[in-house]
């Protein structure tokens, strides 16, 4: 019954030894997808918080809580869910009232103060929450109309901070679903940013070419391509979401052959299938995925509250894949594009 196992076992090991006629040898310093000569060059312990606020007031002390646990866990990196502050579960009957300036601040106070990495989805206010009373005395006329329509007027986005406290990337969503607009929140337009994000753990420095997405925009191929692609070259997509219970398999599924099409990891952390949460709206399954489409870590159970660990790096045998698959090198931009898909880079 073990036969097929070893064959394969077998076939790659002769392929790893350059034995395999299938696959051309590489040009002198031609580096694999995603396996180059970067600065990725250790694993990096990450954790991915499946869990929700319980009161948004109390978020900043919750959320350090988390964190302080992450660390204690030996985690290196934290992601959040999608709109973690305030919560999917508040932030459409109540909206969310901190000033966004507030909020990156207090983020970047927690990362320097416990020395982690965060990743954290926000509803951001996108213009300033002024008082109708002001508006009026200012001769503003219509201070109430103005201040309803600031109250419903949000970015959906997501904050990286390093272990420094250093603000690296904030990240509006491109892609709403469903009634998300109607709660007020805005499309991105925005282009896509990558950015080398530094580790300094007691296993030595590491540097991961990172990027965010939220939620529905890992479910568009395009969006992870350009990532991967150049100039980007991005090794690992952090993903907060809010995926519901009637679509499970973009966990299961997609997230996993995004992974593998690009060659990269992918973080995707959801909100779990709980009572108090949109009375069990979301459903779970948080995970990471490799550059082989296997999962690093989870994929959680629908109802679980906890903090997933896992351990993210380049082994020999994903390196061997790599090589053995370059799907980036392989692509065929002028073909693609005399199709009709007139993506420039990807």
């Amino acid at each position: 019954a073990r036969a097929p196992h070893v064959r394969t076992h077998a076939r790659e090991c002769a392929h790893m030894r350059g034995e395999s006629s299938m696959r051309p040898a590489r040009r002198q310093g031609q580096a694999a997808d995603g396996a180059g000569s970067s600065g990725f060059t250790r694993p990096v312990c990450m954790a991915l918080w499946q869990g929700a606020l319980r009161k948004p007031e109390s978020w900043a002390a919750e959320l350090r809580e988390v964190a302080r646990s992450a660390i204690t866990q030996g985690a290196e990196l934290l992601l959040t869910p999608e709109l973690c502050l305030p919560g999917f579960h508040f932030f459409g009957s109540q909206g969310f009232a901190a000033e966004p300036a507030a909020v990156e601040a207090e983020l970047c106070g927690i990362a320097r103060e416990l020395g982690l990495a965060l990743c954290v989805g926000y509803a951001e206010r996108r213009r300033p929450h002024r008082c109708a009373s002001a508006d009026s005395a200012s001769g503003g006329g219509s201070g109430a109309d103005d201040e309803g329509a600031a109250a419903r007027d949000f970015w959906n986005t997501a904050v990286l901070v390093d272990g420094k406290g250093e603000l690296r990337l904030r990240y509006r969503k491109h892609h709403l679903w469903g009634n998300e607009g109607n709660l007020g929140l805005t499309a991105s337009d925005e282009d896509l940013q990558v950015v080398d994000l530094a580790f300094d753990g007691p296993a030595g420095p590491c540097t991961i070419r990172t990027s965010l997405l939220i939620c529905y925009d890992v479910e568009y191929p395009e969006m992870v391509r350009i990532l991967a692609c150049e100039p980007h070259r991005a090794e690992l997509v952090l993903v907060p979401t809010a995926l519901p219970y009637t679509e499970p398999n973009a966990a299961t599924k997609i997230v996993p052959a995004r992974a593998m099409e690009n060659r990269i990891f992918i973080a995707y952390c959801n909100y779990p299938c709980v009572q108090r949460v949109d009375g069990e709206y979301f459903c779970g399954h948080s995970c990471i995925a490799g550059p082989d489409a296997e999962f690093v870590a989870g994929p959680c159970g629908w109802e679980e509250e906890k903090l997933l660990l896992g351990n993210i790096g380049w082994t020999e045998h994903l390196r061997w894949l790599a090589e053995e698959t370059p799907y980036l090198q392989d692509r065929r931009p002028d073909f693609y594009r005399s199709q009709g898909h007139c993506q420039e880079k990807c």
